[in-house]
């Protein structure tokens, strides 16, 4: 990982697409899309990676910050906005609602974790959250390659993903 612009940014994910094979649910498990579709339609894209839905920085800081931002990240070209979690599709659609997302954020499940640790972005949380969960992290996508990959240090903090930092690097 290098440091650019007071950003931690993984060089590592730049310039990969998304494994044809990984499939990711929305609503329920017979809703399922595939990311390297999904986010190879858009110009421009950004898929937040999150530890679990309905925990207390997911919630009230990191979602809500691109809600926040939705206008201003189209403006800078962004057509697509995803979140990805560790959880089953019947709770990130809860979630989803709950937030109040309607069609600015696509929520996406990957209930086995297949979809992240096929990037190296899980990490083991069973002590706090019951098992393997994605890394924080921001991808900038376009033309579905990864332009720009923000993972935070610890796994879960809150800096360098924040919907106010990507706008910077946008």
């Amino acid at each position: 990982m290098l440091r650019a612009s007071r950003v931690l940014f993984s060089s590592n994910l730049v310039s990969k697409s998304f494994n044809s094979a990984s499939v990711l649910q929305r609503s329920s498990p017979a809703d399922t899309v595939i990311p390297a579709e999904l986010f190879g339609s858009a110009k421009k894209a950004i898929l937040i990676g999150v530890p679990g839905a309905f925990t207390p920085g997911c919630s009230k800081t990191h979602v809500p910050g691109y809600l926040k931002h939705y206008d201003e990240l189209k403006n800078k070209g962004v057509e697509l906005i995803g979140c990805v979690s560790v959880n089953d599709a019947f709770v990130m659609d809860a979630w989803g609602k709950d937030l109040k997302v309607g069609d600015k954020v696509t929520m996406l499940a990957d209930p086995q974790g297949k979809f992240v640790k096929d990037l190296e972005l899980d990490f083991d949380a069973s002590a706090a959250l019951g098992g393997y969960r994605s890394k924080r992290f921001a991808l900038v996508l376009e033309n579905g390659k990864i332009t720009k990959a923000f993972v935070e240090p610890n796994n879960t903090g809150l800096s360098v993903t924040l919907a106010e930092n990507l706008l910077k690097e946008l």
